[in-house]
């Protein structure tokens, strides 16, 4: 069954609501018709076979017909991934691949050697959470993955909850050191490194600081490798 988004307000009772872009999509691209079966996610965790019954110009009503699993189950560990700013077509990569790899909160970074002018970056974040949106319908996820504001990395240390591990080419604990935590965020840096200042930073606040072998990564490489790996030692990719 093709697979479309409303929101947990839009369902109620026995009937749920498309907006106008998954209208247009089931109408216009996929042409489907009163009476076929689709299904139906939240963004919360719900998911649903629901039949069609009414297709108009701007809205789709559905009415459902039970709960189901989702085809991606959601891991177990609560994991947000931090990664500095690198130009858009890459960061769009990373934005994607952790949606796929089950990340439930993403944070936009900056830093002292940051690639990207923030507000060049500002105008990303809607197109970020569009990406996420089309990777959560493609991937079998029912719940959205959380774009949050861009912010500082000074900011991050204070607002975070959990474990705090940050990965460096530099002055880092091998991997086999990782602390195992229900809650972690991993931090990712630019191409340039962490500064001297936010590595001092890092310690102070209680982060782990992790190097990771000998392998010189590209931001998105380490970004999307890593996660894959922090998944399969704490989460549930094993």
């Amino acid at each position: 069954m093709h697979r479309f988004f409303a929101p947990a307000e839009s369902i109620s009772g026995d009937e749920a609501v498309l907006d106008t872009g998954e209208t247009r999509h089931l109408r216009d691209v996929l042409r489907i018709r009163p009476d076929e079966s689709v299904r139906v996610f939240d963004g919360i965790g719900g998911e649903y076979e629901c039949r069609v019954k009414e297709i108009g110009k701007m809205r789709t009503k559905l009415e459902v017909i039970r709960r189901l699993e989702p085809s991606a189950p959601e891991s177990p560990l609560d994991l947000t991934v931090a990664a500095v700013l690198t130009p858009p077509d890459r960061y769009d990569i990373v934005v994607q691949k952790s949606v796929e790899l089950g990340v439930k909160s993403f944070i936009p970074l900056l830093s002292d050697r940051c690639e990207i002018k923030v507000k060049d970056a500002a105008k990303k974040i809607e197109r970020w959470r569009r990406i996420a949106f089309e990777a959560a319908k493609q991937c079998g996820r029912a719940t959205l993955m959380n774009i949050a504001p861009i912010i500082e990395f000074e900011t991050l240390f204070a607002e975070s909850a959990g474990e705090i591990i940050l990965f460096s080419e530099r002055d880092g604990a091998g991997f086999d050191q990782m602390e195992p935590s229900r809650k972690i965020t991993i931090v990712y840096g630019p191409k340039g490194g962490w500064s001297d200042g936010e590595l001092e930073l890092a310690k102070k606040a209680g982060a782990q600081i992790i190097t990771f072998g000998g392998r010189i990564l590209k931001a998105e490489t380490a970004a999307i490798g890593l996660t894959a790996i922090i998944q399969h030692r704490f989460g549930d990719m094993n």
